[in-house]
């Protein structure tokens, strides 16, 4: 299904507690005469037509119906200059790809996304734990860490398993 449009698509992608919606609405902001469109506003994912959740995009991508987008695309094309998509698949859903102008994707790191997560479900104290890890102490990690692997003469990715850090490890020191 090709469509043309008179206004400039610009879909700003990524996965859940990402920014994209934040993003979405300062670009509203600063550029004149936009419209928003939001995946979220959809419910998509609750269909009954929607794949499981557990299953890898690539492979089921273009199983989700996203006509009601696609048809609000369509409403919007020539009454606002950009039209800005808050849209987690990016370009990869085969009906909307033909319509877009400008792919985003707002990459962040997955704690932080954890943690955006948490912090909208949370009140209180644990609300402010959470806060506090985004906006203090996880900066101060990052600086940290970099001052102290800066030095280093082995640096593992402590998400591997044990076993094979210790092989990595052992192998260095008979190198020694």
């Amino acid at each position: 299904m090709v469509i043309i449009m008179k206004s400039k698509v610009v879909v700003v992608s990524g996965l859940t507690a990402g920014g994209k919606t934040t993003l979405v609405q300062a670009l509203h902001q600063k550029l004149k005469n936009s419209c928003v469109i939001s995946f979220d506003d959809y419910d998509i994912d609750a269909l009954p037509s929607a794949p499981p959740i557990t299953e890898p995009l690539a492979t089921n991508v273009a199983q989700y119906d996203i006509s009601a987008v696609i048809k609000a695309c369509q409403k919007a094309n020539g009454h606002c200059e950009t039209i800005l998509l808050d849209f987690p698949f990016g370009n990869r859903h085969p009906d909307l790809a033909p319509l877009i102008d400008l792919t985003v994707y707002n990459q962040v790191s997955l704690d932080v996304r954890l943690a955006r997560q948490l912090l909208r479900d949370s009140e209180g104290e644990r609300a402010g734990l959470i806060a506090a890890y985004l906006e203090i102490a996880r900066p101060l990690f990052i600086v940290n860490e970099q001052f102290v692997m800066a030095t280093a003469d082995l640096a593992l990715d402590g998400m591997t398993p044990v076993a094979d850090r210790v092989s990595l490890v052992k192998n260095r020191l008979i190198q020694l």
